[in-house]
């Protein structure tokens, strides 16, 4: 197992295209609803496994017949469920998420198992061959955060795993405090801009991503949507822009590309150009349903990329 992912487990029921609700009648007819596996570890652990990546999730759902949809639907995509955790006292959380004819979104969800994980949730050791764990994402596991997060970074670091990480919504007004600790820990910090300049309280990715460096963060990657991201470490500073598209559907395409950000770093690509790489990829996602429906491939994303690039004048 080369990868663990920690976080988030979910179900998104995804409906398209649904517009403002001042539109809607008591019954109207849509094109597209799809039950689908979500949260991000689950998405990012999708899109490892399509890229040949030894991969383990690492997070908790309920004891009925949603949990078990979720379970089969990740065996089925080559993803190791030996860490999934089953919790009876709490239903598998599910979102809904509706899609207009963008590729926007909103998200309604319940509380449930994803939220609950726990120090006793984790595997006693790393596996012996795991070279990386993706923390997906902080802010979405309070319990573990709180109780021993700080610790198993810190055997992860000792044991020459590098760590990645990436942001939920801050839903409990934490804040910097709430993962300062953690920062020196993560060799790669790949948050949205969208939750990063409140929490640093700057007005740019510039500056979000020299606080998150100045606290320890190795490698920052800004992730801002349609422009591509910004990134920043010792060695290098500067924007990698995104592939246009005219997207279906943009849910789970951060997930996307922590996923093969990931892969390419430990497939030893330099910094920059597994950012550039990473951009790409998450843009393809979002030419269809889902957060991770469609298999990605090396093949496919690099045919993706020869097209665009083919295309622009």
């Amino acid at each position: 197992m080369s990868v663990l992912c920690i976080g988030s487990a979910v179900i998104d029921i995804t409906a398209c295209p649904v517009e403002a609700s001042v539109t809607w009648k008591e019954k109207q007819r849509i094109s597209d609803i799809r039950i689908l596996p979500g949260g991000d570890a689950v998405n990012q652990s999708v899109r490892l496994a399509a890229l040949g990546v030894d991969v383990a999730l690492c997070g908790c759902v309920g004891d009925d017949q949603n949990g078990q949809l979720l379970a089969d639907a990740l065996r089925n995509r080559s993803v190791d469920t030996r860490f999934l955790r089953r919790k009876t006292d709490f239903q598998t959380t599910a979102s809904l998420i509706l899609v207009n004819g963008v590729g926007e979104r909103h998200t309604f969800s319940v509380k449930g198992a994803h939220s609950t994980l726990a120090k006793e949730d984790l595997p006693d050791e790393f596996p012996a061959d795991c070279q990386a764990i993706s923390l997906a994402s902080l802010f979405s596991m309070t319990s573990l955060e709180q109780d021993c997060l700080e610790g198993y970074l810190k055997q992860a670091k000792k044991n020459g795993i590098l760590v990645f990480a990436d942001l939920a919504s801050d839903k409990l007004g934490q804040g910097l405090p709430g993962i300062r600790s953690f920062l020196p820990y993560i060799d790669y910090f790949l948050p949205s801009l969208y939750d990063a300049l409140p929490m640093t309280g700057t007005n740019d990715a510039e500056s979000a991503a020299k606080v998150y460096h100045d606290l320890g963060a190795r490698h920052v990657i800004i992730k801002c949507g349609e422009k591509g991201c910004f990134c920043l470490d010792d060695a290098f500073s500067g924007w990698i822009p995104a592939i246009p598209v005219k997207p279906v559907d943009t849910t789970g395409a951060g997930d996307c590309m922590v996923a093969v950000f990931l892969a390419r770093i430990l497939a030893g690509d330099h910094f920059a150009d597994a950012c550039r790489y990473a951009c790409a990829a998450a843009s393809y996602s979002t030419l269809f349903m889902g957060a991770s429906q469609v298999e990605l491939s090396d093949r496919k994303i690099r045919e993706f990329i020869e097209t665009q690039t083919l295309r622009t004048p």
